[in-house]
């Protein structure tokens, strides 16, 4: 098992849409729901500090390695993807080095289901983050994952998949979530 730590550079914002259960109080609008609950579609530990799952980067990852469908040499059709998919893991999250009160917001016109297409849309509130960056700790237990092979997916992983909302690999217009590995540490 190997391990490698990431420093990562957000080369567009980053928005994040978690789940949360609504709560429409009674006369509030839907609208209203959004403004008052829109900070709860981020990640926030105890502390109130924002982070992103370390889970983000290796759906990435996974996604990248199957768009990119590139054969291991010397092994007839076998391709990366299954070496990424079993053999690497998130072991840590990224703490942004920011308070949930001192996020901005980014309203836009979607669709109420979330769904594109023809149908209603609404207005909707995300926390939008325009400069970000933090550390990403991943294990490897793949041996035959060469380290230059995973740091090129990995570097693809942030210009093709992203992480967030609006993130490229969605087909999104927006964007979000691209980044860039700034160093690579790598352990026994």
């Amino acid at each position: 098992m190997r391990t490698v730590t990431i420093d990562i550079e957000g080369l567009t914002p980053y928005s994040s849409s978690k789940y949360f259960e609504p709560d429409v109080q009674k006369g509030e609008t839907k609208d209203a729901h959004e403004k008052r609950r829109w900070r709860e579609k981020a990640h926030i530990d105890d502390n109130g500090n924002v982070y992103i799952p370390g889970v983000a980067f290796k759906l990435a990852l996974d996604e990248t390695a199957q768009l990119l469908n590139e054969k291991i040499p010397g092994k007839g059709n076998q391709t990366w993807t299954g070496q990424f998919a079993t053999g690497v893991v998130a072991a840590s999250d990224v703490d942004l080095g920011l308070k949930a009160d001192d996020m901005k917001a980014i309203q836009i016109f979607a669709h109420a289901n979330g769904k594109r297409g023809p149908g209603t849309r609404i207005m909707r509130w995300f926390p939008y983050i325009t400069t970000w960056s933090g550390q990403l700790e991943m294990r490897i237990f793949n041996d035959t994952l060469p380290e230059h092979v995973f740091e090129r997916f990995f570097e693809q992983a942030g210009l093709l998949a992203g992480i967030g909302r609006g993130r490229p690999i969605t087909k999104s217009p927006a964007g979000n979530g691209r980044f860039r590995p700034v160093k690579f540490t790598w352990s026994e």
